[in-house]
C-alpha cells in the first residue's frame, strides 16, 4: 500500500510539471507595463450626509417673528423659543438657567429687598398686591413686614419706608448673535422698552410692576420693582434680548414691528436661525457652534414648519404618510378619537403637557342683588351658598375622574394643577359625606326620594321648604356641554335639582351689570379662566368682586368675601422664592375651605411626534 501511494504522488508531480508553461526570457526590446502611481489615484468620494429635518405641521404660520406684535400661536411660540430663548427653563417645577448665568438669589445679593423712603404721589404696591398711589389711607406693608398682620394704614404724613425688590441678571459669557456679535445687556433693555410701551400688546402684569430695567454693565441688567412688591416668579422679569443695533436709537414700537427683519431672516442667539420664511413654510437651520438646546430638538439640523388645513383628521393622515413628523397643539388632538389609535402604535409618541386655562364650576355665593339688601332672605334668589358646607357637599357629589372620561386631563386639587399642588387628598368624591353635609347645612331629604330636590329647613337667610333647585350656565362647546350633563346627573343623585342653560359666549361673558357672570346673576357657572401671572387664588379675593363701584370689572364673580382667604392668597402672591412653598400651601388650604369654585381640569396641550 505504501509503495502504491508513493507511485501516485510521483505521477501527480510529473503531470503538474508537464502542464506548467515554460518561462521565456523577456524581450529586451519590449517595455515593461507601467503601473499607476498610487498617489495619483482619485481618493474615495465622501457620501454627503443629508440634514436631519423635522417637519412640524401646524394650523397656521405667523406673519412675523417679532414677539410684541402679530398675536401668538403655537408655531410663533416655538419659533421665538428657538430664535430668542428665555432666560430660564422650568425643570421639575424649578427655574434652571438657560441664557443667564444663574437664578437671582438672596444668598449672593443678586436678589435684594432694599428699604426706600416713600413720598406722597409715587406709585407703590399695597398690602393687597394692587398698584396704588401713595397717599393717606393706603394699606401697605412697611419695611420688614412680609404678611397682612403687620400691614398699616398710612396717614400720608408719618415717615414711611417700604421694601423694594431688585434682581440682577447676568447673560452667559459667550452668548452671541448668529452674526457673531455678543448679546449685550443693552439688547435686553431694548426688548423691555418695546414690551413696556403702552401700545404694546405684550404690556401686562410684569411691565406694570416694573419701576426700572437697566444695564449695569455689558452683560448684566438690574430689574427694580415698585416698592411693596415681591414675587417668587422671577422668570417674568427678564425680557429676551432683541438686536438693538439693527435699529436707530429710540426707534418706536411701530417702526420696529414693521421692519422686514422679522419676516425675513432675523438674527438669532438661540440654537437655530431662519433659513427661509415664506407663506407655505418657515425653515430654521441649526446654528453652527451653538451650545444651547431648547425645545427637545437635539440632533435636528433643520426645523420645517408648515401649515396644514383640515385639522386633526388631516394631521393624522399626514403623520401616517410621512408628510409630518410632528403635529403641534394647534391641530386639536386633545379629544381626537384618532389619539387612541396613535397611542396604540409604537411608531408615534404622544406628548401631554398640563394646560393652564382651568375649567371650574363657580358657585354664585353672593349675587349682585344682595349688595343693596340688609338681609338676603328678601332677595329674589335664595341664599343657597352662604354656608361653605353646601358648596363642599356639591363638590363631594361630583366624581371628577369619571366626568373626564378618557381624557388625558386630571382633576385639579385646588387653584394649582396636580404637578404643583402640595395637597395630598382634597375635594374627593364621597356621596355619603355629601348627603351628611347637606343635612347639616339644613337641606333635608324630606321624602326619601333622591330624584326630588331637597328642601330648606332652618337654613340661614333661606325660607323653609325652598327646594334646592339650581340653574347651571354653560357655553356651547362640546367639552362644556358634556361636562354640564355629567354635573346634572351627579347632582340629581344627591337630591339637587339642576337645569342647564346654554348661552353663546358673547352673552355668557357680557359685561356687568347685565351680563350673567360679571353681573353676578347665576347659581352655578361652568367657565374656563386663563391663568393669572401670580397664584390663581387671586381670582377670588374680595377686591376682585365686580360691582357697580368698580364698573363691574373683576374676576371674583362668585362674590366670595373672606378676610382670611384674602390674607392667605396675598401672602402667597407676594412671597419671596424661599417662602413661596409654605405660603402657597396655606393659600391652597384656604381655597379648599372657602371653595368659591370647584376646580375641574385644564385641557392639556398635546403634540404627536413620529419616533
Amino acid at each position: 500500500m505504501r509503495k502504491a501511494l508513493m507511485m501516485i504522488l510521483l505521477v501527480t508531480l510529473v503531470l503538474a510539471a508537464c502542464s506548467a508553461p515554460a518561462e521565456e526570457p523577456p524581450d529586451e526590446g519590449t517595455l515593461a507595463p507601467t503601473l499607476p502611481d498610487p498617489t495619483a489615484l482619485p481618493g474615495p468620494t465622501a457620501t454627503e450626509i443629508p440634514p436631519v429635518v423635522l417637519n412640524i405641521c401646524t394650523a397656521s404660520l405667523p406673519e412675523t417673528s417679532f414677539p410684541y406684535a402679530g398675536g401668538t400661536s403655537a408655531a410663533k411660540d416655538r419659533i421665538n423659543t428657538l430664535l430668542f430663548p428665555p432666560a430660564f427653563e422650568l425643570v421639575a417645577g424649578d427655574l434652571t438657567p438657560l441664557t443667564v448665568e444663574k437664578v437671582p438669589s438672596e444668598d449672593d445679593g443678586s436678589l435684594r429687598m432694599e428699604p426706600v423712603l416713600i413720598r406722597r404721589g409715587q406709585t407703590v404696591i399695597d398690602a393687597r398686591g394692587e398698584r396704588v398711589t401713595a397717599t393717606e389711607g393706603i394699606w401697605v406693608r412697611p419695611s420688614g413686614c412680609r404678611e397682612a398682620a403687620c400691614a398699616i394704614t398710612w396717614d400720608g404724613l408719618a415717615p414711611l419706608e417700604m421694601d423694594q425688590m431688585a434682581l440682577d441678571f447676568t447673560l452667559k459669557d459667550g452668548l452671541t448673535w448668529s452674526d457673531g456679535t455678543p448679546v449685550t445687556a443693552a439688547d435686553a433693555v431694548f426688548s423691555y422698552r418695546l414690551a413696556s410701551h403702552p401700545d404694546s400688546p405684550a404690556y401686562g402684569w410684569a411691565e406694570a410692576h416694573t419701576q426700572a430695567f437697566g444695564a449695569l454693565d455689558e452683560r448684566t441688567v438690574t430689574w427694580v420693582g415698585y416698592p411693596g412688591f415681591a414675587t417668587a416668579d422671577l422668570g417674568r422679569f427678564f425680557w429676551p434680548p432683541l438686536p438693538a443695533r439693527a435699529f436707530e436709537p429710540g426707534a418706536n414700537l411701530d417702526a420696529v414691528a414693521a421692519d422686514a427683519l422679522w419676516a425675513g431672516s432675523p438674527v438669532s442667539y438661540g440654537p437655530f436661525t431662519v433659513m427661509a420664511w415664506g407663506e407655505g413654510e418657515v425653515r430654521l437651520a441649526r446654528r453652527p457652534g451653538s451650545s444651547l438646546e431648547v425645545g427637545g430638538f437635539s440632533g435636528v439640523d433643520q426645523v420645517l414648519l408648515r401649515p396644514l388645513e383640515g385639522g386633526r383628521q388631516a394631521g393624522w393622515a399626514a403623520l401616517q404618510d410621512g408628510t409630518c413628523d410632528v403635529l403641534d397643539a394647534s391641530l386639536g388632538m386633545v379629544d381626537a378619537p384618532e389619539r387612541a389609535a396613535v397611542e396604540a402604535q409604537r411608531d408615534y409618541v404622544v406628548h401631554v403637557e398640563p394646560g393652564s386655562a382651568w375649567t371650574q364650576l363657580v358657585f354664585g355665593i353672593r349675587p349682585a342683588e344682595y349688595d343693596g339688601l340688609a338681609n338676603p332672605v328678601f332677595a329674589e334668589r335664595p341664599d343657597f351658598f352662604a354656608d361653605p358646607r353646601t358648596r363642599q357637599a356639591l363638590a363631594a357629589c361630583l366624581d371628577r375622574e369619571t366626568m373626564l372620561g378618557g381624557s388625558p386631563s386630571t382633576p385639579w386639587p385646588s387653584f394649582l394643577p396636580p404637578g404643583r399642588s402640595s395637597l395630598q387628598a382634597s375635594l374627593l368624591y364621597d356621596p355619603a359625606a355629601a348627603a351628611a353635609l347637606l343635612a347639616e347645612a339644613g337641606w333635608l331629604d324630606h321624602d326619601g326620594d333622591p330624584a326630588t330636590p331637597r328642601i330648606a329647613q332652618n337654613v340661614p337667610a333661606v325660607l323653609n321648604n325652598i327646594p334646592l333647585a339650581l340653574t347651571l350656565l354653560a357655553g356651547p362647546s362640546p367639552f362644556h356641554q358634556d361636562m354640564a350633563e355629567s354635573i346634572q346627573t351627579a347632582l340629581a343623585a344627591c337630591g339637587v335639582g339642576l337645569e342647564v342653560v346654554t348661552l353663546p359666549l358673547d352673552a355668557l361673558y357680557a359685561p356687568g351689570p347685565d351680563g350673567p357672570l360679571f353681573g353676578r346673576q347665576f347659581d352655578l357657572a361652568l367657565i374656563a379662566w386663563q391663568p393669572l401671572p401670580g397664584p390663581d387664588c387671586g381670582l377670588y379675593t374680595s377686591w376682585a368682586i365686580p360691582t357697580a363701584a368698580n364698573g363691574w370689572i373683576g374676576t371674583n364673580i362668585a362674590g366670595l368675601a373672606d378676610p382670611g382667604y384674602d390674607a392667605a392668597c396675598t401672602a402667597a402672591a407676594l412671597a419671596l422664592p424661599g417662602d413661596a412653598a409654605p405660603r402657597l400651601a396655606e393659600a391652597e388650604a384656604a381655597f379648599v375651605a372657602a371653595l368659591p369654585s370647584l376646580p375641574l381640569t385644564a385641557p392639556p396641550v398635546i403634540e404627536v411626534w413620529r419616533e
